[in-house]
């Protein structure tokens, strides 16, 4: 059976500082700074981004009633990536067939003009309806609405548009209209005017001299969907346009394996074959089924083989597990786990542990390297005291102290894995795993199953974040646990403070009641201290000899 080093070999990318958190926009494709054929060999074709193509070529040809096209994701969920890639596969007939195979096979269609706007051009001095006439060749069309800025109505856009196949994207428009409303235009601002002028531009798209021309924009709520109410109410009229005429698309499928599918491709240049996959899936399924036999797991070792054949290289849990924390605020769906996952993978290739490994699992991170601790403190920022106490510091945190003692790695292992499960910060977010779940997780060929097991009851009565919710899972907190509190409070005490506190609970604990059996109770006394009474028995209370009995 291959290991990941013998069986995956990743893009030279992936160990390239450089290019960890390079994100394509809008103005690196209308500036023609990207390959496209470098894009597409390490982009994946999602089902989303097919629809997305299907449903803008229908539209080149006149076929389709919706000019507009929405693309709906939070941060990070492919947006920008997706209006790029139609716009490559607009722009390069040849690369079209490429990557798009038999598709488009009857199409007459050739080059289709493509233009585009991001909102982080928020200086674009002649607006929006500017930049595009610009980029069309058309400028001084546009003249009269420049001094002033003022919007074009209908019949205007019509006129700049109508002609050949025409791409129009518009990407991150919410920053722009927010930085817009601080420029005054006589008694109103630039942002209101955008407004009317990208209305306008909705409704023309519906006449049918415009009938080969697709706008694609970014979902406007999503964007700022965490934002304040004030802020979200500001883009509600544009958003309101655009929903009464757009057709939704959502670019990587949130109940599909696009992720695995993406991962794949972004990351490794070379998988194995389908029969390598599906004998790593077996042994996988093995160890599951008799880690099942013994009571340890309910897991199903025919889902476990399932998911694997789908998600190789990955393990089948990251999905779920990933679905937990995507929706934080900030965190960037799609682009922010291809970037994580590139750290692991980067990580797992270059300390030998792909030597020995066969699955990439979402807890194989290293959190003494800066760059992955970041990456996690970025996600959930409150578990940070967690992870340095419970999980890894340098050799100081209680898994990794544990597991160089007994020369293994199962405290560590599990550890991250209930991190990463612990990693979701909305409301009536699903934390934890429950015992089950955690060694379903962890059960990998040449593992051994009991030793996983009394780790974790192990590790439970030592880790000061840890907490179970009511039906048992496990999770991480940002406040200590009891185990916790009482190492706090051991440690608050001296020897003779907690010899008085001793003294006092033994002596009410010890209290004559009837007197039949003693009279008086000495606790830790002196030698000295004992004084007895000819008709009084003396229960005396001695510490315990520190080196036992002789």
């Amino acid at each position: 059976m291959k290991t990941l080093c013998q069986a995956c070999t990743p893009r030279q990318s992936v160990f390239d500082d450089n290019t960890r958190d390079d994100v394509l926009e809008i103005t690196d494709l209308i500036q023609n700074r990207i390959d496209p054929n470098e894009f597409f060999n390490e982009n994946f074709a999602t089902e989303g981004m097919k629809l997305l193509v299907e449903t803008a070529f229908k539209r080149f040809h006149g076929k389709n009633a919706s000019g507009l096209i929405k693309l709906t994701q939070s941060m990070g969920g492919g947006k920008t990536h997706n209006m790029i890639a139609l716009a490559l596969l607009a722009k390069y007939p040849q690369v079209r067939n490429k990557v798009l195979g038999d598709m488009f096979k009857e199409s007459y269609i050739g080059e289709v003009k493509v233009v585009g706007f991001t909102g982080r051009e928020s200086d674009a001095e002649f607006g929006i309806w500017g930049a595009i006439a610009e980029q069309l060749g058309k400028k001084e069309q546009f003249k009269d609405y420049y001094s002033p800025l003022q919007a074009p109505g209908q019949t205007a856009w019509i006129n700049l548009l109508k002609g050949e196949p025409l791409l129009i994207l518009l990407d991150e428009i919410p920053p722009y209209l927010e930085n817009a409303k601080s420029k005054a235009i006589g008694d109103s601002n630039l942002s209101v005017v955008t407004i009317t002028a990208l209305a306008n531009l909705f409704n023309a798209l519906g006449k049918k001299e415009l009938s080969n021309v697709c706008v694609v924009i970014s979902d406007l709520k999503a964007t700022y969907e965490s934002g304040s109410e004030q802020l979200q109410s500001t883009f509600k009229e544009l958003e309101g346009e655009v929903s009464r005429s757009a057709l939704n698309i959502e670019p990587v499928g949130t109940n599909s394996d696009d992720v695995y599918n993406i991962l794949r491709k972004r990351l490794f240049e070379k998988i194995p074959s389908n029969e390598d996959i599906i004998e790593i899936a077996n042994a996988f399924k093995d160890k599951v089924s008799e880690a099942k036999q013994m009571g340890y797991t309910n897991m199903s070792p025919e889902q476990i083989f399932i998911g694997i054949k789908d998600s190789y290289p990955f393990h089948p849990s990251l999905k779920d597990l990933y679905a937990r924390f995507k929706e934080n605020q900030g965190f960037q769906q799609t682009r922010g786990l291809i970037r994580l996952m590139r750290v692991i993978v980067s990580q797992i290739y270059t300390n030998g542990k792909a030597d020995k490994k066969y699955i990439i699992n979402p807890y194989d991170m290293d959190l003494n390297d800066t760059n992955m601790l970041g990456q996690i403190k970025t996600i959930k920022p409150s578990l940070a005291n967690a992870i340095s106490h419970d999980i890894q510091a340098n050799g100081k945190g209680i898994a990794e102290a544990i597991d160089n003692e007994m020369d293994d790695s199962n405290m560590s292992d599990l550890s991250k894995i209930i991190l990463v499960s612990s990693l979701a910060d909305v409301p009536n977010a699903i934390l934890g795993l429950t015992e089950s779940e955690i060694i379903g997780y962890l059960t990998e060929p040449e593992k051994d199953i009991t030793r996983i097991k009394k780790s974790l009851q192990e590790y439970t009565l030592k880790a000061w974040y840890i907490n179970s919710t009511d039906n048992g899972k496990l999770y991480f907190q940002n406040t200590k646990n009891m185990i916790a509190e009482l190492n706090t409070l051991v440690e608050s005490y001296d020897n003779d403070a907690a010899k008085k506190e001793l003294r006092v609970f033994l002596e009410d604990k010890f209290k004559p009641s009837n007197n039949t059996c003693y009279q008086n109770v000495k606790v830790f006394p002196a030698i000295d201290e004992i004084k007895l009474e000819q008709d009084k028995v003396t229960l005396v209370l001695f510490e315990p000899n520190a080196k036992g009995m002789d």
